[in-house]
Formats: structure tokens, C-alpha cells, sequence
């Protein structure tokens, strides 16, 4: 420590002129003073600003603070008290820190020591703690930080030495981009503060008194987002311990102001979250409480439509997501175009006791002799009291559909919340061993992250389907080897009806199934069986969602019909599972109903010839109709499509037409470019409805401009690493597990982006860089959503197969990935990536709408992996080629298409496998 002579002194203070009267208060002054508080500090630019606190409380403030920081020229503050004072007592704190380097402006403050009743404090001893000393080589080093500098808004807390002997702080954390500042507060006061690594570290404070967990706070100071950049800071905590016992961040009790997930918010002191997302704090608890759920109660359906001869008309009303203690909902019915005359009127109040779900109300529909076509009521839920809330559906509109002029409405339905009459094995020839269809609530089942079996039905807790309970393990419940049939009650459609079934399935399977192995809907009447839709399985995973399908059953109208499901697992051991829920048999109303396009974007490639834009026209297609379409030039012109306009016309019971475009393959090259197809001018008493525009995407096939092409090439010596039998995935079935590495050995980067979106496929684009700096897309597949992993993979990008090393190369088994979240993981051919035209695209760093793999870089499957193996129990112990084929299709463009594949050899014997 430097010493220089005569300080300048500025007392806390103020000098006034030397009378006696004067003097005397001095004089009484110097007998109450107990300590004296004397601050050696300097400041860079002379208006630094600098405060004393004395147990966290202001008591004097200095304005400009003189002296010479850097050339060590200090100056004396003072201070006295008639308390006696402590250095544990004291803090020095910079509160006016300006930065200003385009003007030459950087404020600091220096504080070399203080002095309290001649005793001196130095300000860089090791116990002296600083929370505003931001150095980028070691960060902040609480209770150890030595210097004399505050380079930011913050205080030195000093310490008169003496060990503390409270209770000892622990802190797990981490952070994602490492830089990540934290601060320990002790009842709202910053103690101690740190800076977080990417690896997990355990931070301590020992503290002075004895501290339980509802006295802690972490907070995260320093929050970054720069998405340009691929950053995001964020802060991990994963625990905390106070003298040894430990508090978990995620309890039900820590509350949180900084995890913000849209999915749900912020659910104070419910989150359980061990991330802060920005900048705020947890606060712990020394005493969880498990709150109680008393749950949501909400309807099933949001509309329906009855007959007026009805009767009678139940509301299901369901409490879900929690069943703790008595709650209750009022509910009332509203008039709207059906009054009084054509329902009973009700309201009241339903009580749901403890653990009870489901609760009805039931009203009278009046089948009265009025001519009055359809008329609509609601029935709402409202004030739910007990802490319960209410769900997503709280008001069902009911349509009365006139039977005086028109029979038509919902004449049979099933949600399968109840006992249903449904018939399983109708014929008596189901030959599954296990899966066959039963009623109930569903058991989830999954495989590897894949959802097999929904965890509930569609509306509500119940469905139909196969193999209802969950299982020890994955496979013991789905259809084995056969098929398994359910067929309807009967029921009669009236004559001259147009009718419509609709119903939600869904359909699962992993890559080991065929195209054998299938879900079918039929119909059966007087005898016959007409199969009217079927879904067939492909060799990849399939996760289980919720499909509509609305099928025109009007060619039965005066018939009596059972509708009949089937499901089948036809190659045998394969894991095949399928659902049924709310299956409607509706009398479409005597109306022409609405026109519309079934899909609002079409992409094509240039030279497809023509576009093709189908046209649907539902609830109703009584009589004849029709509506004029014109194609509206965009981006695309008419040097790209041969304009057409006109009339669609829809014949009596019709419900699909096309409109077909003149595609003009010219030679030009040209970016992306659109035009529409625009509905108008409904007639025949259609209405048009709200989709009545086609955005068609026509993608250029001419390029007159060098381009930057990937190439796939797969590496042969990674499918030997970690090359096994695993006999545990599937119970029964052995399963060659190897990992599987593709790298871009091309001279420009493979990116793939989505473009529209057409159920739960969307199109993707192949965008290729070009030597002139610009860029073109090409039509290149699809991608898929896995809700197993949360994101959306690219279809079809490689096939693995087991071939016979003989001349014939017979394909033996075949399996593994096909579907690919494509990122960088590795670089195997850095010198690629040194002479590539240009490396990176915007793909190769997460599995969003844009992927892809950078030149010179590889995507890497693990062996570990879901899909990462071929089916081989039925493959004879025997030397084989095990082979990967990536782009099999040739969907993707490269600077060479004949080195797609690579293969090794390998040896299976006795229940092992080891490569050649």
C-alpha cells in the first residue's frame, strides 16, 4: 500500500465560524462521539459520487470525489457517530458510474483503506468483499477479491477479520453460455455474488449468523439474449444447502420471477423450474407445502347438433387435471333463436365431492309441429368455487335441427365415456393374440420417447381401443400377429339423406411394422362389407395423435348400417396400437352448404406441368351449386402459369371438385414465385367459406449461376462403434444396434427449410448458395413432427439394410432411421470445410424449421439412439454387409450422387456381432 503525505481532509462535517457558542456544542459534541469513520478514496474524473453506509443505511454522501485514482493521489472523508462502529459494520459505495467511451468518459472509484478510531481497514484484504469490481480475467471472487476499485455501481463491504461461525451456504449451478453473474441475498440483502462456468460448481458463503431457507434468495444479475449471435444466457440452480441439508430448486414451494415458458407462465410458488430465464430470483422455502388440485371443469364439446325429437338431452360436465376436495360450478342455459317454446330452461349449481370427475345435467327438447328450421341455445358453466377453475370448453352451443320440414342432425354418437354396446370379434375370426379392441380409459404406452397409445381419448377420458392397459413393459399389450375387428351398434339412415360419419383415430407404430400392418373403417350393410378408409403403416416410428376423418356415407341412405373398425399387425411382432373417439353419424341439414379449398398452399416444381387446387363443399350439398375461381398473378406472372378463371360447378349430393393450372416450364432463372387461385360468387344458396384462397408456390428448375452443392457421404468405420445385439428394447426381439455418421463432403453447405404446412407434414426447400452470393430452393421432401422428441425431423434422408455378401447382395433386413433432425456434430473433413465455396447455411444448429449439415461436417446418430438398429431375430447366424444408403430418393441435389452409400462387414454369431 502506498502512503502519500497531507491528504486533503473532508469531514462529514460542515465548518461554521469559531464563537463560543460554537465551540461549546463542539465541545459537547467530542463527549458523545464514540467513533470516527475516516475514508481514504479517490475518484477518476472527479465526480464520482461515494457514499458511507452503516449497516446498509445511508449516512453521509460526498459529491465529486477528488484526488487522482489512477496516479494514487487520495483524499480524506470523515465521519463521526456517537455509535460505536465496527469495520463488519461498513460499506463504500460508488452510486453515479458513467461510461461514455465515445466522449473519453469511464468513472471509477478508488477506495485505498479506512480508518475507524485509528484502526486501519485495507481495502484489498482478502475478507473485504466487492460487488462491482467486473475484471473479464477472473470475474467476481466474493471475500477474496483484492483491489481497491469500484468500476461499476456497487459497494465494498468490509470486514474487521474475525472468522465467521454462522451457518455455511452452499450453491449447485451452472450456467448455458458460462459468464452467467449470480448474487446470494440473505433477507433481501446482497451478501455475496459469483460468476458461473458451463460445468456444474458448487459456490459457498459462510455466514455470520444462523440462516434458514426462507431467508434465501439466488439472483441472476446479468441476463443476455443476442439470437443473432446464438446466444442466450441462462442460469441453472440446482440446488441449494444450508449447513449440510439440502433444498431442491424445483420444489413445489420455490417461488421464481424469472422462468418465463410460455407454455404455462409463471406460477408463483407452484414452477417448479430450476432455471432462471432472466434476470430475477428464487426464493426458497424451509417448508414445502403440496398444494392441493381441486382441478378444471369444463365441457366435452363446444357445439352439437340434435334432433328436436330428441327428448331428453344430457350435458356431461367433467372435472379433470385434479380431484382434491368438494368444488362446484353454476350453469345456466341461454336463449337464442330457440326460446323457451323449444327447450327447458335450466340453471343451478353442481357439486363435485371429493375424487368425483363427472357430474350431468339433463333438459327436455320440445318436439313441437312448427315449420322453424334449425335454431340454437347454449348452456354455459360459470363460478367455480373450492379453488377449482374451468377449463377450455365452458359453453356448448346446442343446434335443434327442424324435423317438421327437415330430418336431419347427429342420429347415432359415441365418445365412449360410458358402457357401449359395441361388439368386439364380431365374426368370431379375430386371430390377434393380444390387443384386441376394448372400451375405457387408456393406459399410455411408449417406446424410446414414441408415444404408442394415447393417454386418454379425444374428448374426455374414454375410447376405443386396442389393448387398453399400459403393460409391464412396451409391446405387451399391442396387436400381436393378426387382426382385431369392433363393430357398431346398428343404426338406421334415413331415405334420401345426405349423411356424413366422422370420427378421430389415431394410429401408431414403430419402424419395425410394414405396410401389411394397418387401421381400416368399413361399413356393413344387408351382408356386405365396403371398406371406406384404411391407414397403412411404413417402416419408421409413428406417434400417436388424434386424427379427424369425415367420411360420405349418403349412398346408404334408407339403410340400416353398422360401422366396423379394424386394426392388424399382419407381419407379425410388430408394435402396432390404434384408438377410437367421438364417432358421429350426422344427417347433414337439407342445405347447399359451404365451398371452400381443402388446402391453402400448394408448392410444385416448375416442370410439373400443371397445379391443381381441390375445391370441398361441406355441411351440406343439397342440390346443385357452384362458384367461380380466377387465378390472381403474384410473384409468379403470367410468363409462369397460363391464367385461368370460370365456374366450378357441383352437381346435387357432390362435395369435391379441382381446378387445374397450366404450369409454364420456361428457362429463366428465377427465385421462388407465387400466384393465387381466389374463390367467389357462391351459387345454388352455398355459402363461401373462410378458406377460399390457394397460395401456389412454383419452384424454378433453371440455374445459369455456379452452385455450392453439398455431398452426402455417409462413414463407413462409425457403424462399427458401439456395433451390439440388444435384446431388452423389444421384449422377443433381437435388434442390431450400431451408430451412423453422414458428412458433407461437397463444396457448399446442405440447409433445408420448411415451407407450408398441409396436416402434420410440411414442405421443405433445399436453399443452395451460388458463387454470385445469391441463393436459390428446390422442392426437396418433407418434414415431420416427432412428438417423442419435441421437434420436427426430415424425412427419408438415409436406410440401413442387412445384404448377403454374395453376388445377388439380397437384402436380408432393413430397418433404422430413415426420418432426421440433420445439425452439425462432428467435423471429419476439416480440409473440406478449409476449400469449401462456402461452408455454413443457416442450418446445423438445432432441430427447428431450418437444419442442415455445414460443408466438411457430419450429422452423428449414436447407436444409443431411438430407431438406431435393424430387426434381425429371423436372420441366420452368418457374415453380412451391414449398409447405409443416405438420399435414397435423390431428393436432395449434390455435387455427386454416386457415393451416397457405405458398408462394412459384419460377422453374427450365437447371439453376438462383431465386424470384420
Amino acid at each position: 500500500m502506498n502512503h502519500f503525505p497531507s491528504p486533503k481532509i473532508r469531514s462529514g462535517k460542515s465548518n461554521r465560524s469559531n464563537s463560543s457558542s460554537r465551540l461549546q456544542c463542539e465541545t459537547l459534541e467530542n463527549r458523545l462521539m464514540l467513533s470516527a469513520v475516516e475514508i481514504i478514496a479517490a475518484g477518476v474524473t472527479n465526480v464520482e459520487q461515494m457514499e458511507l453506509q452503516i449497516d446498509g443505511q445511508v449516512v453521509e454522501t460526498w459529491d465529486n470525489v477528488g484526488g487522482d485514482a489512477y496516479g494514487g493521489q487520495f483524499e480524506s472523508y470523515n465521519y463521526s457517530t456517537t455509535e460505536n462502529i465496527s469495520a463488519n459494520q461498513v460499506r463504500i459505495a460508488f452510486t453515479n458510474d458513467l461510461y461514455d467511451a465515445e466522449n473519453n468518459i469511464d468513472r471509477n472509484l478508488r477506495v485505498d483503506a479506512i480508518v475507524i478510531d485509528g484502526v486501519r481497514f485495507e481495502t484489498e484484504d482478502p475478507s473485504v468483499f466487492s460487488t462491482a469490481t467486473w475484471l473479464p480475467t477472473d470475474g467476481i471472487t466474493p471475500g477474496n477479491r483484492e483491489s481497491e476499485y469500484l468500476h461499476g455501481d456497487g459497494y465494498v463491504q468490509f470486514s474487521d477479520g474475525t472468522p465467521p461461525t454462522g451457518s455455511l451456504i452452499e450453491v449447485r449451478a451452472a450456467g448455458d453460455e458460462g459468464g452467467e453473474q449470480f448474487e446470494l441475498q440473505i433477507d433481501g440483502a446482497v451478501v455475496a455474488a459469483f460468476t458461473t462456468t458451463t460445468a456444474d460448481q458448487t459456490f459457498q458463503y459462510q455466514a455470520n449468523t444462523t440462516v434458514d431457507a426462507n431467508q434465501v434468495r439466488i439472483a441472476f444479475t446479468n441476463d443476455s439474449y443476442d439470437p443473432a449471435n446464438n446466444i442466450d444466457g441462462n442460469l441453472q440452480v440446482d440446488f441449494i444447502t444450508i449447513d449440510g441439508q439440502s433444498f431442491q430448486t424445483e420444489a413445489p414451494s420455490v417461488y421464481s420471477t424469472g422462468t418465463w415458458l410460455a407454455a404455462d407462465g409463471i406460477a408463483p410458488g407452484f414452477r417448479q423450474s430450476e432455471t432462471l430465464h432472466t434476470n430475477g430470483y428464487l426464493q426458497f422455502d424451509a417448508d414445502p407445502v403440496v398444494e392441493p388440485q381441486p382441478g378444471n371443469i369444463g365441457l366435452t364439446l363446444d357445439s352439437l347438433t340434435i334432433d328436436e325429437d330428441l327428448g331428453l338431452l344430457n350435458f356431461v360436465v367433467f372435472r379433470a387435471d385434479g380431484t382434491d376436495g368438494s368444488v362446484s360450478v353454476d350453469y345456466t342455459t341461454t336463449t337464442g333463436t330457440a326460446d323457451s317454446g323449444d327447450f327447458e330452461s335450466v340453471s343451478g349449481t353442481l357439486v363435485f365431492d371429493d375424487d368425483i370427475t363427472g357430474q350431468q345435467v339433463s333438459l327436455a327438447i320440445t318436439d313441437d309441429d312448427l315449420v322453424e328450421g334449425d335454431e340454437t341455445f347454449t348452456f354455459a358453466l360459470s363460478n367455480p368455487t373450492g379453488g377449482a377453475t374451468l377449463g377450455a370448453i365452458t359453453t356448448q352451443t346446442i343446434t335443434i335441427a327442424d324435423n317438421d320440414e327437415v330430418v336431419a342432425g347427429i342420429i347415432f354418437q359415441d365418445s365412449f365415456e360410458s358402457v357401449s354396446n359395441w361388439t368386439t370379434n364380431p365374426t368370431g375370426s379375430d386371430d390377434a393374440t393380444t390387443g384386441q379392441w376394448e372400451i375405457g380409459s387408456p393406459q399410455t404406452t411408449t417406446s424410446s420417447g414414441i408415444t404408442l397409445q394415447p393417454n386418454s381419448g379425444h374428448t374426455g377420458p374414454g375410447a376405443l381401443v386396442t389393448g387398453l392397459a399400459a403393460g409391464s413393459s412396451v409391446g405387451t399389450f399391442d396387436i400381436d400377429a393378426g387382426v382385431t375387428s369392433v363393430l357398431s351398434p346398428t343404426i338406421d339412415i334415413p331415405v334420401g339423406a345426405e349423411v356424413e360419419l366422422r370420427f378421430e383415430y389415431s394410429f401408431a407404430y414403430l419402424d419395425n411394422a410394414t405396410n401389411d400392418d394397418y387401421f381400416e373403417v368399413a361399413i356393413v350393410s344387408n351382408g356386405v362389407t365396403t371398406e371406406l378408409f384404411d391407414d397403412h403403416a411404413h417402416e419408421y416410428n409413428q406417434t400417436s395423435t388424434w386424427d379427424l376423418v369425415t367420411l360420405d356415407i349418403s349412398q346408404y341412405a334408407g339403410s340400416t348400417i353398422q360401422i366396423l373398425f379394424e386394426a392388424a399387425d399382419l407381419s407379425g411382432g410388430s408394435l402396432v396400437e390404434a384408438a377410437v373417439d367421438d364417432v358421429v353419424v350426422e344427417v347433414l341439414p337439407n342445405l347447399p352448404g359451404t365451398i371452400s379449398v381443402s388446402t391453402t398452399g400448394v408448392n410444385l416444381d416448375e416442370a410439373a406441368g400443371t397445379a391443381q387446387v381441390t375445391v370441398v363443399r361441406n355441411a351440406g350439398r343439397a342440390g346443385a351449386a357452384s362458384v367461380d375461381f380466377t387465378t390472381v398473378a403474384g410473384t409468379a406472372s403470367t410468363s409462369d402459369f397460363t391464367p385461368v378463371s370460370g365456374t366450378l360447378n357441383f352437381a346435387d349430393g357432390q362435395s369435391e371438385a379441382t381446378i387445374t393450372i397450366p404450369i409454364i416450364d420456361d428457362s429463366l432463372v428465377e427465385d421462388l414465385e407465387t400466384f393465387e387461385v381466389l374463390l367467389s360468387n357462391p351459387t345454388g344458396g352455398a355459402n363461401l367459406g373462410a378458406d377460399n384462397i390457394a397460395s401456389v408456390t412454383i419452384v424454378d428448375n433453371d440455374n445459369s449461376v455456379a452452385d455450392y452443392l453439398p455431398d452426402l457421404v455417409p462413414i463407413a468405420s462409425t457403424l462399427t462403434e458401439r456395433l451390439s445385439i440388444d435384446t431388452s428394447e423389444i421384449p422377443g426381439r433381437s435388434l442390431l444396434r450400431f451408430s451412423t455418421e453422414v458428412a458433407n463432403a461437397g463444396d457448399g453447405p446442405l440447409e433445408l427449410w420448411g415451407g407450408s404446412v398441409s396436416g402434420s407434414s410440411q414442405q421443405v426447400f433445399q436453399r443452395i448458395y451460388q458463387a454470385d452470393g445469391g441463393s436459390r430452393d428446390a422442392l426437396a421432401g418433407e418434414f415431420v413432427y416427432h412428438a417423442g422428441h419435441g421437434h420436427i425431423h426430415f424425412e427419408g434422408f438415409a436406410t440401413y439394410d442387412l445384404k448377403l455378401t454374395n453376388a445377388s447382395g439380397q437384402i436380408v433386413a432393413s430397418g433404422g432411421k430413415t426420418s432426421f433432425c440433420l445439425i452439425n456434430i462432428r467435423q471429419p473433413l476439416p480440409d473440406v470445410s478449409a476449400n469449401a465455396g462456402l461452408v455454413h447455411g443457416r442450418g446445423g444448429t438445432s432441430c427447428g424449421q431450418v437444419q442442415g449439415i455445414s460443408a466438411g461436417y457430419s450429422d452423428v446418430y449414436s447407436a444409443s439412439l431411438d430407431d438406431q438398429w435393424i430387426d434381425i431375430t429371423n436372420v441366420a447366424d452368418g457374415t453380412y454387409w451391414l449398409e447405409i444408403e443416405a438420399d435414397p430418393e435423390d431428393n436432395l441435389q449434390e455435387t455427386d450422387e454416386t457415393n451416397n452409400t457405405a458398408r462394412v462387414q459384419v460377422t453374427i454369431n450365437n447371439g453376438q456381432v462383431s465386424s470384420n
